[in-house]
């Protein structure tokens, strides 16, 4: 019970609510009246915010558009009488932003403007350039004609630069107006123009240069006291000259010389003068016009100015202590410069010669003219000496020294003389090296031979070795062959005898082979350096007694040594008798014995 209960209470307000939506729908109005109710409370407020909306999106278009319609407008405002008025309102502006424009991007303004500045530009150096040019191609033409040449002695004469000459006679001046002003009023006391030129306002010029000279002489020389000298008015050179009563304009074109400015003030003077001699009178009597107008007619003055720079040309000191001491100066100058000419050919010829010797390489030569001279470079040992080349006789006294490093050479003579030092050739060897070949011909001793063959190709340098040597006999030796050989031969030459110490028919025949032997025997004893012994010995036969056979020995003997010492051959022995060696022997024979012996 409790729980169905419960729940009928539950149901009971959700059907009230459902009952409660129903009735406020049905009392709701539809949609038309919303609209309605909106137009009426917000109507006012949206029309004025479309209203603005309109407004915005025309300025947008307008601003869009601005670029299309600003040159129709500045051209409307060109044909309007308001033009003067709209520049002026733009000039401020349009200067202020120029000038920030300056300030922040130069070179940009520059650009701008290069294509009209620089014609200008380029046309004015063009003018000058034309202008230089014809006048240095005057001084040059002038330069090597008779007047040049002129020119020259009368600059010379002067002391003066010879352009100056050149611009003196090129550069033509002429005076066009000259001025008398009165210092204190600034009137014009006198006036003078060059004929053909046109009135000007005399008064208006003097007190123009009246006010100008007080004005620079009261701001600028206010402390030193200074006045204007010169002014330039377009193509006119305007000098000025100040005077204690009077000053003096000159109106000049072109280049005038410093000899007019000292005939100014010299007219200026005597003017000054003339006034101090009237100072009662006035300036502008027709008397003092006549000695104006002749003290300052143009003319006159640039024909005085020019007798004056001739007259001070030729007052000029003399130029030949001058030129004495040029020429000295020039002619110690030669010197000076001959001298080290001297010295570097001698240099130069030295360096030569060192270059072309063979086994040194210079490296340098360090030299001061007349005082110092180092040779610098590599030297082998066995190179020909420096010491005929590094002659101080050569070099005024100087000794030449020399820095050299040892090296090995591979010249041919240094080659050559390498291996002269080192194989010593005897007097019949000849050593040539030609492009590395070591070449060896004569005849030398076999010993040498032996030892030099197997030496000579171990020289440095030497890259083959070429011989034609052959062995030299030793007279000496052959001499003592020869002596021996005799030794051995001598015993076969008898000289038989028929009985007792008379000899045979052929004896004479025998005793000249023997003398021939003989002779030849001492001549090789001389060649082989020994002593020879000549002994005349006799034989015998074994019939009689031994006292006999010893005097037919002795006999036989003696009979030879007198045959040979008849023949020229002397210093024998006679008298030897047969020894146990000759038992194979005729008896009845005598011979020569050879005994070769050393010498002590």
């Amino acid at each position: 019970m409790t729980s169905s209960g419960s729940g009928q209470d539950s149901r009971e307000p959700s059907a009230d609510a459902a009952a409660v939506v129903s009735d406020l729908l049905e009392e709701s109005p539809p949609p038309g009246e919303f609209e309605r109710l909106r137009e009426l409370l917000l109507g006012e407020e949206r029309r004025a915010l479309d209203a603005a909306r309109a407004r915005i999106a025309e300025l947008e278009r307008t601003q869009d558009n601005l670029s299309q319609r600003l040159p129709g407008a500045l051209e409307a405002l060109a044909d309007e009488a308001s033009t003067t008025r709209v520049a002026n309102a733009l000039a401020a502006p349009v200067s202020q932003a120029l000038g920030a424009a300056v300030q922040r991007n130069r070179q940009s303004l520059i650009d701008v403007l290069f294509p009209i500045i620089g014609p200008l530009i380029r046309k004015s150096i063009a003018e000058a350039l034309r202008n230089l040019v014809a006048d240095l191609n005057g001084a040059i033409e002038s330069s090597f004609t008779l007047r040049g040449l002129k020119w020259r002695v009368e600059a010379w004469r002067a002391g003066v630069p010879y352009a100056q000459v050149v611009l003196k006679h090129r550069l033509a001046y002429a005076i066009d107006h000259v001025f008398l002003i009165e210092r204190d009023s600034g009137l014009v006391l006198h006036h003078e123009a060059a004929p053909g030129l046109p009135e000007l306002d005399k008064d208006a010029i003097a007190g123009m240069l009246t006010a100008l000279g007080d004005f620079v002489g009261d701001s600028v020389g206010r402390e030193g006291g200074g006045t204007l000298e010169s002014v330039r008015v377009g193509e006119h050179l305007v000098w000025m000259l100040h005077g204690p009563r009077a000053n003096l304009a000159c109106f000049i074109r072109g280049v005038p010389p410093q000899a007019l400015h000292g005939l100014l003030e010299q007219r200026l003077e005597e003017i000054h003068a003339r006034l101090a001699a009237a100072a009662d009178e006035d300036p502008r009597t027709p008397q003092n016009q006549t000695i104006w107008h002749e003290a300052l007619q143009p003319p006159a003055l640039i024909q005085e100015a020019g007798r004056s720079a001739e007259s001070e040309q030729r007052k000029s000191p003399s130029r030949w202590p001058l030129l004495l001491i040029v020429l000295v100066l020039a002619a110690l100058l030669f010197a000076f410069l001959l001298s080290r000419e001297r010295w570097q050919a001698r240099v130069d010829d030295l360096r030569g010669k060192l270059e072309a010797h063979p086994g040194f390489v210079l490296n340098g030569i360090e030299a001061k003219p007349w005082s110092r001279l180092v040779v610098h470079g590599l030297l082998d040992p066995d190179a020909a000496p420096l010491a005929p080349l590094l002659d101080a006789s050569a070099f005024g006294g100087v000794e030449p020294k020399l820095d050299a490093t040892g090296y090995l050479s591979t010249d041919d003579a240094v080659v050559e003389r390498r291996a002269q030092r080192l194989l010593q050739p005897p007097a019949g060897v000849r050593i040539a090296v030609k492009d590395g070949a070591l070449n060896l011909s004569g005849a030398a001793p076999q010993a040498w031979l032996d030892t030099a063959t197997e030496r000579a190709g171990w020289i440095a340098g030497v890259a083959r070795v070429a011989s034609t040597l052959t062995p030299e006999i030793d007279p000496v030796a052959t001499a003592r062959a020869e002596l021996q050989r005799l030794v051995r031969e001598f015993p076969s030459t008898q000289v038989g005898f028929l009985d007792d110490a008379t000899p045979a028919d052929d004896a004479a025949n025998a005793v000249d082979t023997i003398a021939r032997e003989a002779r030849r025997a001492i001549e090789l004893a001389k060649i082989g350096k020994v002593r020879v012994r000549l002994t005349c010995v006799g034989a015998n036969t074994e019939v009689g007694s031994g006292q006999t056979n010893q005097r037919l020995r002795a006999a036989r003997a003696q009979w030879l040594a007198l045959a040979l010492a008849a023949r020229g051959v002397g210093g024998t022995d006679g008298g030897a008798l047969a020894t146990d060696g000759d038992a194979g022997l005729n008896r009845r024979v005598a011979y020569l014995r050879l005994t070769v012996e050393d010498t002590p």
